[in-house]
């Protein structure tokens, strides 16, 4: 999804609020319709008393530093989108460093080892049936399951990532009945593991890919998504974005 459009006829740049999918619902643009994105919706869900922790250590940076942690999840992210096309990518030290590198070899590790055959790839899911949307990472087949994975940089796996990925199963699978998803998981590139694991496990040095906890099975993730939606759209019931367009030329000149 951009979020940035260049409109040089009438000179001025568009910023797109993301948080929003404009979503068609009839014939025309007019009947369309803006749907919440998930990662909007759960960020009502509780972040736990961890995360408070470490908002109170760290204060006032707290937002540069999940800024940053942002931007180096994107470039992983992106670049595993381009490999998942068939680009080579080549070292830039104008835009990795050492560990958005080392997350996207472990992403080549996971593939090369375990050769997923990608069905989907950045796709943009919706729900009409409870009115969201998302954009989910990767549907693929692995030893004769369909799995519905999600790649992740960040230094632990939280609750709300399990009820995104089942607000993703839901929504997939209401627009391809025919293709569920047997097996949900989180592709965490910055684990803590050490080793290859042993049975099933699949992972390898400081990545894995986790499954859902026991106690909450995906009926149960998106029973909470559910109940987080209904939240949001008590608080939000006219929901729509707020989109910035601004010049793309200034002038001191008369």
């Amino acid at each position: 999804m951009r979020n940035r459009f260049e409109d040089l006829e009438n000179n001025r740049i568009s910023f797109l609020d993301q948080r929003y999918y404009l979503v068609e619902a009839g014939a025309t643009e007019k009947d369309s319709v803006w749907y919440p994105s998930c990662t909007t919706i759960l960020d009502l869900f509780p972040k736990g008393a961890q995360f408070n922790e470490w908002l109170k250590m760290v204060g006032p940076q707290a937002k540069i530093i999940a800024e940053r942690a942002a931007e180096k999840g994107s470039l992983v992210h992106n670049a595993a989108e381009r490999l998942i096309k068939g680009e080579e990518i080549v070292w830039d030290d104008k835009i990795f460093d050492m560990e958005t590198w080392q997350g996207v070899l472990r992403f080549v590790e996971f593939f090369k080892r375990f050769t997923p055959k990608v069905i989907a790839s950045e796709v943009t899911i919706i729900s009409h049936q409870y009115k969201y949307a998302g954009t989910l990472d990767i549907v693929c087949e692995m030893d004769g399951k369909r799995w519905l994975v999600d790649l992740k940089f960040g230094n632990a796996i939280y609750t709300t990532y399990w009820l995104q990925l089942a607000a993703y199963r839901k929504a997939w699978e209401e627009t391809n009945p025919m293709f569920p998803i047997e097996e949900m998981g989180v592709l965490h590139l910055k684990a803590a593991t050490r080793t290859e694991g042993k049975g099933n496990a699949i992972q390898g040095k400081s990545w894995q890919l986790a499954r859902p906890p026991k106690n909450l099975p995906y009926e149960k993730a998106f029973g909470l998504f559910k109940k987080v939606l209904d939240i949001y759209n008590f608080e939000n019931p006219e929901a729509k974005p707020k989109n910035l367009v601004l010049p793309m030329t200034v002038s001191l000149k008369d």
